[in-house]
């Protein structure tokens, strides 16, 4: 056979595999478009404040503020400020537990372990329903300075680190069941 027969061929081979692959489609979604059954028809995500029960003051805004980001930067839902929205996330902060974790040779705390207990409500507002209603809880760690300043300032770098991963397993659980 002639060359230009033989490329002529392998471009026809290569046009129906193409034609084939376009046609059958590859199956693939892009990370964070897949949502449980439950919330296939689900758009629109409300979070109201969380609230406070603990003695931990911000501890509520702080909280509200790193699931709202986490949902925003997730993207599957849209995170809505009104009423209307399909589902509606509440929360209620119900413990704040500092356990000391290391110790000097005197037995002074030199590190402690932030514990964040908190109740979880998704609600599906059309139809009434209550689709989650659990605990979750959220740790941090943060160490003791002999400068009071320092030591606040840690702590409050572990209250936000136990925010975010309060917010990491809440996208987790609405969003992928888990």
């Amino acid at each position: 056979m002639s060359g230009v027969l033989m490329r002529m061929i392998r471009t026809l081979r290569f046009s129906l595999l193409l034609i084939v692959f376009l046609a059958a489609g590859c199956g693939y979604d892009l990370e964070g478009t897949l949502r449980p059954g439950n919330l296939k028809d689900v758009r629109t995500i409300s979070i109201p404040p969380f609230l406070n029960q603990t003695n931990e003051p911000g501890l509520g805004r702080a909280v509200t503020k790193a699931v709202r980001g986490r949902f925003l930067r997730d993207g599957r839902l849209r995170v809505s400020g009104s009423p209307d929205a399909d589902v509606a996330l509440e929360g209620v902060l119900r413990e704040y537990r500092l356990s000391p974790i290391g110790f000097t040779r005197t037995d002074r705390a030199l590190q402690y372990r932030v514990v964040v207990r908190t109740r979880i409500r998704l609600r599906d507002k059309e139809r009434g329903k209550l689709l989650i209603n659990q605990d979750m809880e959220s740790y941090a760690e943060f160490a003791v300075s002999s400068s009071i300043a320092r030591s606040d300032a840690n702590r409050s770098n572990a209250n936000q680190q136990a925010a975010d991963s309060l917010s990491e397993d809440l996208v987790s659980l609405v969003l992928e069941g888990f």
